[in-house]
């Protein structure tokens, strides 16, 4: 027979193991949405960066490649910050959740 003190600490124990296992939920939902938002955004730019170098006498189906077919370096600089903002956010948002434990 288990006493009094003995079964608050394993309801304790219980209670701190289902508290863990709600928080690792959690924080898997956070990385697959941002891992989501970040492919997102790489889908949007692939869209949107044609347009922004200049180019818009070619047909849509050749326009994600045209950006790097061009003299204009403006693809290259926006393409280099667009890939480094979104390594260095998805890089602190998972250091941010990892400390968390």
């Amino acid at each position: 027979m288990r006493s009094d003190k003995e079964i608050a600490a394993e309801a304790l124990r219980r209670a701190a193991v289902n508290r863990k296992k709600k928080v690792s939920k959690k924080r898997l939902l956070y990385t697959i949405s941002a891992a989501a938002a970040s492919l997102a955004v790489i889908a949007g730019l692939s869209f949107f960066l044609p347009s922004v170098d200049g180019v818009s006498n070619v047909s849509p189906n050749a326009a994600s490649a045209t950006i790097l077919s061009g003299s204009n370096i403006g693809g290259y600089v926006l393409i280099g910050v667009a890939g480094f903002v979104l390594g260095a956010a998805v890089t602190l948002f998972y250091i941010r959740t990892a400390k968390k434990d």
